[in-house]
């Protein structure tokens, strides 16, 4: 299976020349696919350290809904991939950490990591993937032996209240090995297949189910299940609505296994996707979550960046009927990373601890900011405190 992508549309790739972290003496040049597809967030590296070494790196394709969504909201079309069983998988709601590696031109072998639209790990001022990556490598070292390898690329879920994105998780970083990409043609495994001898030394998401019998029901039926399984997913979810807190599972991916490899589907209940869906305009939570996302892939993310990733949900019209909003949003996001790492220099420098000295900690700050601001600083010192 061969797939190539354009690299003279600028909308459609992204053209980089960065050097890897995690082998600094190599400088890699290519391009990175931001169309949607199999090839999506692919790298097509063309030099190694200024010398030709045409490879094409896959990397982890987004996961879709197994409907269409009219203008209006109604949910038509129902289509499921043809497979001989299908597994579910909890989704989890944190950063693609992809593993992958790619040779030079004398044929030298290097492993490194990338989120879904760079090449590598980025390490900001507002987001830093590189650092909380080596953390769970120290945490799990036998990740390093398991994702060592020429033949398949690994897609961990980096998750925790340090990277919260929509779901609050009780702990404070963790990761999971929640599928595997066929490093040749880019097909796709499921966790526990891909993981099967190391099951116990790395972390691997684990089943929630297999349904065995999928085939033998029409697309009524298939539909009847999964609206089924949405419901039950909807019961168990807790949701504070007034400090926009929400507990639970964020959904559901399946896997369609079919030949031995998986075509994916996801599956979030109607909670979740109220986010996603309210209203003529792109909901407020839905464009805020995705303004998060967008700092795994660019350090100060532009208006445009952040419609590239609204574009893999939401149609034109309903982005341009979100403009204002997404400005807003983004602006008032960017604004709080800048104040709270200006925050973050004052509270780290005067040596306070907020969950331990609450009083004496915003005393200094009601002297030395505006009182207005309180309850602000307050809630970006806590977010703070919670990523470090």
């Amino acid at each position: 299976m061969k797939y190539t992508f354009d690299l003279t549309n600028k909308k459609q790739v992204i053209e980089f020349k960065q050097t890897d972290p995690y082998n600094p003496e190599n400088t890699l040049k290519g391009y990175i696919n931001r169309r949607q597809g199999h090839l999506y967030g692919a790298l097509w590296i063309t030099h190694v350290n200024n010398k030709p070494c045409k490879q094409l790196i896959y990397s982890a394709p987004k996961q879709h809904y197994p409907f269409d969504k009219s203008k209006d909201g109604e949910v038509t079309n129902w289509e499921f991939p043809d497979c001989d069983f299908v597994e579910l998988y909890e989704k989890l709601d944190g950063t693609c950490i992809i593993s992958y590696v790619y040779k030079d031109s004398k044929g030298n072998v290097f492993l490194t990591y990338k989120t879904r639209l760079r090449p590598f790990l980025g390490s900001s001022k507002f987001g830093n993937f590189f650092e909380l990556w080596n953390e769970m490598l120290e945490k799990y070292p036998n990740i390093i032996n398991y994702v060592f390898d020429e033949c398949h690329n690994c897609v961990f879920e980096l998750y925790g209240k340090r990277n919260k994105i929509l779901i609050d998780y009780d702990v404070p970083l963790d990761t999971k090995l929640i599928f595997t990409v066929n490093a040749s043609n880019g097909q796709i495994y499921p966790p526990t297949e891909s993981a099967e001898h190391d099951i116990e030394t790395i972390p691997v998401l684990e089943t929630k189910g297999m349904l065995t019998d999928w085939h033998n029901y029409n697309v009524d039926g298939q539909k009847g299940i999964y609206t089924g399984i949405q419901e039950t997913l909807e019961l168990s979810m807790k949701i504070d609505e007034e400090n926009k807190i929400m507990k639970g599972m964020e959904g559901h991916v399946w896997y369609f296994i079919q030949d031995g490899h998986a075509k994916q589907i996801k599956l979030k209940p109607p909670c979740v996707l109220k986010y996603h869906w309210a209203g003529d305009a792109i909901a407020y939570e839905s464009i805020y979550t995705t303004v998060i996302n967008a700092f795994e892939n660019f350090d100060e993310p532009k208006y445009s960046d952040v419609v590239g990733l609204l574009q893999e949900e939401f149609d034109e019209s309903k982005i341009e009927k979100s403009r204002v909003r997404i400005e807003k949003i983004l602006g008032k996001v960017l604004f709080d990373k800048k104040y709270q790492f200006e925050l973050a220099e004052d509270y780290t420098k005067m040596k306070f601890d907020i969950n331990k000295d609450k009083v004496t900690c915003m005393r200094w700050f009601g002297k030395n900011y505006p009182r207005t601001e309180a309850k602000r600083i307050y809630n970006l010192l806590k977010q703070y405190e919670e990523k470090e």
